[in-house]
């Protein structure tokens, strides 16, 4: 895993703001960060080396398949605690578990069509959730664990959902860029001589003394240069 990034103000990792946009344009963001998380995942996973979606580019720092998995889970969880602070008041949100998950789920090992797939189907799910809630429902407060256990109001969960999608296509994009072979271009073929230039080198053979003419016994390059 990464440094945790922050919860409130502005993320310079990855350019997300809690203080601007408004509930649409949050939930439009964060699916097109989505989709862009579960395209990086299936192009990769389609290229000339499908493992490099389960490779780690360092012991500690999760590979691109786990980050699409912990991305999947999260939307899938948040909605659910959505749903969970407009049935009770002032709930307690049952910790995820995101470092146990990875684990637990094996993460690794899951397909990347098929994480892909659920990625955008929790986003929509999420969307469609989050997109009708009311201004008051928005002030709805609950007992949130992650990083600290402290109050928050479902338009938090709806920003800090989205900063978490945004600043995890930031993670997946930059480590498939460690770890995916090069593209190495191939060569590029020679040139073919033009027609007026083979005319000249053969003109040019035409008129050069034999090799070991005038009793030289040398090459023709040695010959030329005298």
């Amino acid at each position: 895993m990464s440094e945790r990034p922050p919860v409130d103000g502005y993320c310079e990792q990855c350019g997300f703001d809690y203080g601007t946009g408004d509930l649409q344009g949050t939930v439009t963001l964060l699916i097109r960060q989505s989709a862009d998380c579960s395209m990086a995942l299936t192009k990769a996973a389609a290229g000339p080396d499908p493992k490099v979606v389960r490779l780690r580019p360092e012991p500690e720092v999760w590979s691109a398949i786990e980050y699409a998995c912990h991305v999947r889970d999260v939307l899938e969880v948040q909605r659910l605690r959505i749903a969970q602070c407009l049935a009770e008041d002032r709930p307690v949100y049952a910790p995820m578990d995101r470092t146990g998950r990875v684990k637990q789920e094996k993460y690794e090992d899951q397909d990347p069509m098929e994480v892909a797939a659920a990625l955008m189907r929790m986003a929509r799910e999420f969307g469609a959730a989050a997109r009708v809630l009311q201004p008051h429902e928005l002030g709805k407060l609950g007992l949130y664990n992650y990083p600290v256990r402290a109050p928050r109001t479902l338009g938090w969960i709806i920003r800090h959902t989205a900063h978490e999608i945004q600043h995890h296509r930031h993670d997946i994009i930059e480590i498939l860029a460690k770890v995916e072979p090069p593209i190495i271009p191939k060569p590029k073929p020679a040139p073919e001589d033009t027609p007026e230039e083979a005319s000249a080198g053969e003109a040019a053979a035409d008129g050069a003394p034999e090799s070991g003419a005038g009793g030289s016994g040398g090459s023709t390059a040695e010959v030329s240069a005298d």
